[in-house]
């Protein structure tokens, strides 16, 4: 009865998607569909890990932004091959920001800054105008894995890099660009001050003064609703900012882009690109240890 439950729930994950695109294999554990009180949690969580490996949208957000390209980027270090580090690149192919082209680059050993991001940046561009039709006009990048003293760098050193690509689809080509660095490993609280007492402020909290810093361009997002202990904040740093963005339409994208990532049906701590760039450069760096195939670029293979 079991399996039969799960073939069910195969089948109607696939049955949008065309045949020739059924390429990848299926390999379910025994033990993960043993238990019977978890057995339909389990297969509705396999089903929707399918109908997203294969290229399938679960849920979406209206972004009302037009031309509109979010870029993720992590970095993981590989221990096994001389500690090399690989760079996890993700960017959206389109609008609704559910559809993502991926890709890596590998760097020299603990080397934290990407030396290899215009041959991503330049393919993302290239996926973008064959699926749209058009180059974007607005870019964001979230960029994870950045201490305090690296922001200076990553703002002179990358957004270099980054305003190259662009270079290379025409001199007119200018499109607006704001590098957001996302931390989350700070010892910042927040809390929400009630008649009773302190409480955990509710997801989409933002805190963009006061306890921000003078230097930069910078705040605080609760993004998760936490049942148990004290929520930990987000810290997003501006590091570049050329599309004269509105503070409160970077932080609403922010906060939305916490919706969409598909292996969680909430939100998570960082935007949904930054979380799948660390989840593709893990696997790269822990299990592959090559650059995968081209043609699962534009697949969410790694989830």
């Amino acid at each position: 009865m079991q399996y039969d439950l799960l073939l069910q729930i195969v089948l109607h994950a696939i049955s949008s998607i065309s045949r020739e695109k059924f390429k990848e294999c299926l390999v379910i554990i025994a033990k993960t569909i043993k238990d019977q009180k978890k057995l339909r949690s389990v297969t509705q969580k396999v089903g929707l890990q399918i109908n997203v490996k294969l290229g399938g949208e679960l849920w979406a957000l209206s972004i009302p932004m037009s031309n509109l390209m979010v870029v993720g980027i992590d970095v993981y270090h590989d221990a096994t091959r001389g500690k090399r580090s690989i760079a996890g690149f993700v960017s959206s192919t389109n609008k609704e920001c559910t559809r993502w082209y991926s890709r890596v680059c590998f760097q020299l050993p603990g080397q934290e800054l990407i030396d290899g991001l215009k041959i991503c940046m330049t393919s993302a561009i290239r996926k973008y105008h064959e699926v749209n039709h058009t180059f974007p006009e607005k870019v964001v990048v979230f960029r994870d894995g950045v201490g305090d003293g690296q922001l200076s760098i990553v703002g002179g050193h990358e957004v270099e890099q980054l305003k190259q690509c662009f270079r290379q689809f025409g001199d007119n080509y200018n499109p607006t660009m704001t590098v957001v660095v996302v931390q989350k490993r700070i010892n910042a609280r927040i809390f929400l001050k009630t008649n009773r007492d302190l409480e955990n402020p509710p997801p989409g909290t933002v805190v963009d003064h006061t306890i921000t810093r003078r230097e930069w361009y910078d705040f605080y997002l609760v993004s998760q609703h936490v049942r148990q202990g004290t929520v930990s904040p987000t810290h997003y740093i501006v590091v570049h900012d050329s599309s004269n963005m509105r503070p409160d339409h970077l932080q609403r994208l922010s906060y939305k882009m916490t919706h969409l990532y598909y292996n969680w049906p909430g939100t998570v701590r960082v935007p949904a690109p930054c979380q799948y760039a660390h989840k593709l450069a893990y696997l790269v760096g822990q299990n592959i240890h090559k650059e995968p195939s081209t043609e699962l670029s534009d697949r969410l293979f790694f989830l």
